[in-house]
């Protein structure tokens, strides 16, 4: 599966499998935007979350679910989706990976080089 590339003077974070929301017991529910480098989880878990409750005590609910984007085929883009059964090993292979990038810094170059400020004695650049 391809993992898209960074765009031009954007730098390489991480890359992982894109994460959209999960819900557990009930209505509740919470995710990320896909916008959000939280979206691109490292690691791949089809549970990828414990319950905290202080004190120390977290739990494991099998009630949990949760939500990835999937990938499709190119010539199956516009198609109604076929249901498909997914064997535990298998559900890798149709996650959406994703790439988490950082815009570079800008070289802040002076317009006519350094001169001298009267008032402050540091170099600027007008």
């Amino acid at each position: 599966m391809n993992v898209p590339d960074c765009p031009e003077n954007w730098e390489y974070m991480w890359e992982g499998y894109s994460f959209v929301m999960h819900t557990d017991a009930g209505a509740d529910g919470a995710g990320q935007s896909l916008s959000s480098p939280g979206s691109c989880l490292k690691d791949f878990r089809s549970r990828p979350f414990i319950e905290c409750h202080g004190h120390g005590r977290c739990n494991y609910y099998t009630t949990a679910y949760s939500y990835w984007m999937a990938t499709i085929e190119k010539d199956k883009m516009f198609k109604k989706p076929v249901p498909q059964t997914l064997k535990a090993g298998d559900l890798r292979s149709r996650i959406s990976r994703c790439v988490v990038c950082m815009r570079k810094p800008r070289k802040m170059l002076p317009l006519d080089g350094p001169q001298q400020s009267s008032n402050t004695g540091i170099g600027v650049g007008l």
